[in-house]
């Protein structure tokens, strides 16, 4: 079975809904009914908020490395979880709708799409016209404009246009800077020139360093340093009546070369596998039409032992790590799916070479892949919003 936590990503999803209605607030505003199970007493009132997404930078990595950031060292913050599978993906979908993969679709890095087969959800996008089907739940940007705030999402520029980014960011204005300081500049300038704005926030730099280098490298942390320092500049130059939080998508672990596990190794173990997709971290098999999903993942465990979790997709769906899997969301999960339980990675033979030469790795439900922090700052210092976000994640599930 795979392993299921208090919410399963439920105060993840929390964050931007408890973000706009503080503001809807702050502007005494209606809160839309979509929001409503979001409205809590112990919210403060906002005239504008910024979530801050820190890629790659799990709760772990964070305390192991706190003194390159005292900007996020002072910030009161604790730590959450975020979703199953720990994936980008997955986890930017969720913290923009509001929704757990179950329900917004993207359920994994490498997923079964019905027509076209296996695609990545940051980049295989081409052919799926109705790209906000595909991504079931809507944004959360256009309820932003409905309580009165500006809807603003900041990042790459090359992050502007494409399928992910139409999936998961329509109803917000892109604004797009090269650089970690780059963005924050457009932020404070969103903040102090403009009308109240809710504002998402992406960093992707800590993410890129870790997959190549690891979390553990100097390259790693001079980003972390970077962004901390970017973060301090923003922070002491933050308006009034203006909440942030920083979080994450999910955390990492570092995985040598000879902690690699080829799952060709043993071709009678895939002699009923059709397809292996998701990620070295999480696998999903697609077996071919009539093998038995529950004899597949029997073997499995028997070959791995405790190296990892084993499920099948009835098992995991069961157990609701994914939140609630809608119907036609289920298939796009393999029949059977391998979690990394010990720090290894597994690969097959027809893997991209660049993803063989990956250090960083996430997707399973370990601790430091899992473990996300929540820091508050601005507005939100010493309020009651952390409570609020439990709340509404209580309320939701």
């Amino acid at each position: 079975m795979l392993p299921t936590t208090a919410d399963n990503g439920a105060r993840l999803a929390a964050i931007l809904p408890s973000g706009i209605a503080a503001v809807a607030r702050g502007l005494k505003s209606d809160l839309p009914s979509e929001l409503e199970f979001a409205n809590s007493p112990t919210l403060p009132t906002l005239r504008s908020f910024v979530m801050i997404v820190a890629d790659g930078l799990g709760s772990a990595q964070l305390a192991g490395r706190i003194g390159h950031a005292p900007a996020l060292a002072r910030l009161p913050r604790k730590r959450i979880e975020t979703v199953a599978p720990s994936t980008t993906g997955a986890a930017l979908t969720t913290l923009v709708t509001g929704r757990l993969p179950g329900e917004h679709g993207l359920i994994g890095y490498c997923i079964r799409h019905p027509e076209l087969g296996l695609v990545t959800t940051l980049r295989d996008w081409h052919g799926i016209a109705d790209r906000r089907a595909w991504q079931r739940a809507e944004p959360l940007f256009t309820q932003a404009q409905a309580v009165g705030a500006r809807a603003v999402a900041i990042g790459r520029p090359a992050h502007a246009s494409g399928g992910l980014t139409e999936a998961i960011l329509s109803g917000a204005e892109y604004l797009g800077g090269q650089r970690i300081e780059d963005r924050f500049a457009l932020a404070s300038r969103v903040l102090r020139e403009g009308p109240p704005a809710v504002v998402y926030l992406y960093v992707d730099e800590l993410d890129k360093a870790a997959h190549e280098f690891g979390w553990q490298s100097a390259q790693w942390v001079r980003r972390l340093e970077q962004f901390d320092a970017s973060l301090d500049g923003f922070l002491r130059g933050l308006p009034g009546e203006v909440g942030v939080a920083v979080t994450a998508d999910h955390g990492m672990v570092d995985v040598a070369q000879h902690q690699q596990i080829m799952l060709d190794a043993d071709p009678a173990l895939l002699a009923d596998v059709a397809e292996i997709g998701g990620e070295p971290r999480f696998r999903s098999l697609y077996l071919h039409a009539g093998a038995d999903a529950d004899a597949v993942a029997d073997a499995w465990r028997r070959a791995e032992g405790n190296r990892a979790w084993i499920a099948t997709r009835a098992e995991a769906i069961a157990s609701g790590c994914f939140g609630p899997v809608h119907a036609d969301v289920a298939p796009r999960l393999g029949d059977v799916l391998i979690a990394a339980r010990k720090q290894v990675a597994y690969y097959s033979a027809t893997d991209d070479p660049r993803a063989l030469a990956m250090v960083g790795q996430h997707g399973s439900f370990t601790d430091e892949e899992r473990g996300v922090p929540l820091a508050l700052g601005g507005a939100l210092t010493g309020t009651g919003f952390a409570a609020a976000v439990q709340a509404a994640a209580s309320r939701r599930r």
